[in-house]
Formats: structure tokens, sequence, C-alpha cells
């Protein structure tokens, strides 16, 4: 080693044994209350869901969300065994059990339900949420519900994404603070407010509120839009956002804790059948065919393709859309007609089979060639051969 080296070398050792990083511990936050409730005037029932702000005081482990058990499927700390009651405009006050108790599974743990359907709920009266937890914390908020009448059943229409244009409209409604938008996608909600009663809606929307910026319309889908009348809570909780720094900036009207009691009224529901042009060689009618000893015992029937949206460059593969059609079993929970989201480059075609319409949520992976009118390949987890052909 030459001297100027070694002597390089020295420097940098003392350099970094002068830099060394002060350890310093940061204090543990207190774990709060956090309380979640929006009175719904469609729903059947209204829940309150309570937990705690995690602090690092808990290691947690969660498995797949499930919508039986949001608290703890979702790496919550539910707080369970509080009394929580609710006092209507009238004076009657109602006590809410928690799924907890009513289950055999273990499941439901801070989650509080009353036996009140939107329909019972009275309008423009104010509603006062009590918690009292078992270490004798309380929560208290309150709430008014809007006017408005109900949208029951939704109003199915077929929305084709490269020609359509829908103005959804609805009636002005006493007691709303705004009005909520909301547009179901498979990549996750398109949600925001407006203080009109008209919206106007495109096949070119994107997403902002989804990493990549998805349009919001997917050819083969169902989506469902609402137009919902808000209270100030709602409104105030959902149009801020925490300061992942200061902690700041959520507009919080729960005395004792954090979180919501808001309430909401459902004016408009529309079904949307997203559709697109079919005149690309990738997309169309495609149905399994074989043998009638393979197609009595297919598991995967038929595929409806749309291209979503060309690649940008030559080197990335084409984005596919639609539905499959699926054999369900006697007794077998889940849909028979699901969602496809894929690709194809160069021929090659690989479709992700949803177990429902959320993109992250798949059934089965079908990786293969498309030959013409026909594709062939095989399934990742159920193994086998697939062969579809177009149809004319």
């Amino acid at each position: 080693m030459l001297r100027s080296d070694r002597t390089r070398y020295a420097v940098l050792l003392v350099f970094l044994a002068a830099c060394e990083i002060e350890e310093v511990a940061i204090p543990r936050t207190e774990a709060r209350l956090a309380m979640h409730s929006v009175l719904s005037a469609s729903a059947a029932t209204q829940v309150v869901l309570l937990e705690r702000t995690r602090n690092g005081s808990v290691a947690l482990f969660a498995p797949p969300f499930d919508l039986a058990d949001p608290i703890g499927s979702d790496e919550g700390i539910a707080e369970s065994g509080a009394l929580v009651t609710l006092t209507t405009p009238s004076g009657q006050t109602l006590s809410a059990q928690e799924d907890l108790l009513g289950r055999g599974d273990g499941k439901g743990a801070g989650i509080y339900r009353f036996a009140l359907p939107g329909a019972a709920l009275e309008r423009g009266g104010k509603y006062v949420l009590l918690v009292i937890t078992t270490r004798g914390e309380a929560l208290r908020a309150e709430t008014s519900v809007p006017q408005g009448s109900v949208a029951g059943a939704a109003s199915p229409r077929v929305f084709d994404r490269a020609r359509d244009t829908v103005v959804i409209e609805w009636p002005a409604v006493a007691g709303a603070r705004s009005y909520f938008v909301r547009i179901e996608t498979p990549f996750g909600p398109r949600s925001f407010f407006t203080n009109e009663t008209r919206v106007r809606l495109t096949g070119d929307v994107r997403n902002i509120e989804v990493a990549g910026l998805p349009r919001v319309f997917i050819p083969g889908f169902p989506q469902a839009v609402t137009v919902s009348a808000v209270d100030s809570n709602f409104y105030d909780w959902f149009r801020t956002h925490n300061d992942e720094l200061s902690g700041r900036g959520l507009v919080n009207r729960v005395t004792g804790g954090l979180g919501v009691f808001g309430a909401i009224v459902r004016l408009r529901f529309e079904d949307f059948r997203v559709v697109a042009p079919q005149s690309d060689p990738e997309s169309g009618m495609f149905h399994f065919t074989g043998t009638p000893d393979e197609v009595a015992g297919a598991r995967y029937l038929s595929l409806e393709l749309y291209v979503e949206s060309r690649a940008a460059r030559d080197d990335q593969a084409d984005a596919l859309s639609g539905r499959y059609q699926r054999r369900l079993l006697i007794g077998e929970p889940g849909c028979g007609t699901c969602g496809v989201l894929g690709t194809i480059r160069g021929g090659r075609i690989e479709l992700a089979l949803l177990s429902d319409w959320f993109a992250n949520d798949t059934a089965d992976v079908l990786i293969g060639e498309m030959r013409g009118d026909t594709i062939i390949g095989r399934y990742r987890a159920a193994g086998g051969v697939a062969r579809f052909v177009r149809q004319r």
C-alpha cells in the first residue's frame, strides 16, 4: 500500500470516528381512543368502530382483511367491552351490542351495533353518542342527519367509456354540508365532495387517489356510483388529512378522543356496466373449447376481454380488462361472473382472474399465448390446459 493511500485511509477513519451519530430515545406516544361512526339512512343497522391508536406498545399481526373483523384484520387494536349508547332527538336512549358477543368465532371485537335501521333515523334533530370504556374513559360526539329521500335499489345503465358522457343530478337537501360522490373501481374508489347538485362523468376520468393514475371506468366491470348528502362532521373529517410530522390537520369533534361521528343520506345510486368497443384482435368473447369431458370439467367457462389501454412504449405490454365466467361448485360462495385484469405483449398474454371485482384479490392466473382467435395457456394455481376461442 502506498503511503498516500495509508494516509487517506487514516484520515477517513478519524473522520468516521468523529462523526458517530448520537442515539436519542424517542419517547413512546400515548395510545388514544379512536372512534368511527356514521349514521346511514340506507343501512340496516348503525355501527360504531372503537379502537386505540398504535404507539408501538403492542406487537401486531394481521391476517388478510376480513369484513367481519375490520379492526383486527387491519392491524388495529380493538377496544372491547365498552358501554356504547345513542340518544335520539326524541330523547330515547339505545344501547349497542358488540359483535364479538353475538358470534362464536372470536371476530367482531371493537364493533358495536345499534339495532336501528336507517329508515327510522330522525332527520334534522341531534343524536348524541356516548362511549364509556372499561377503564372509565369517556368519548362523546353529536350529529344530525340531513334531509332527502333515500335511493334504495341501484339504477342500472350501460356506460360506453369511449363515447358516453353521463350527467347525474339530485335535489338540494336541508342539513347537508356538502355532497359526497363516490365511484367504485377495481383499484380503489374515486371520491370527492361538491357543493353543486349535478356531476358530469366522462370515460377519460383518472383516479388521482391511486398510484399510476389509472382510469376510473374499466371496461367489463360493474361500477357503482353514489351521491350522498353528508353533515359537517363527515365533511370536515374526510376532507382533512393528518400531517405525518406534526400529527395536526384533522378536524376532530369527538370529545375525549379521536374520530368522527357523522351522518350520510344516499340520494343517488347508479350501477354502471362499463363497456368499450371490441374491434381489437385481443378483445371479444372467448369460450372454453375441448373434448366433452374437458368442457364438463372446466372450471373457467368464458372470457370477455377489452383492450383497457395501449402501452406508451414498444417495450411495454398493453393492458386488458374484462370479466370471466366460472363454474361454482354446490354450496361454494363467491361470484359466478368475476373481473379480469391482464396484459398482452407480442402474443404473450397473462390474465389475473379475480376472486370478485377487486384488483388485489386474485383467484388464479392464466399465462399463455394468443394464436389468431385462440388463447392457449395454463393456470398457475389450478393447473391444466386453458383453451379459449373467440366467438364470431
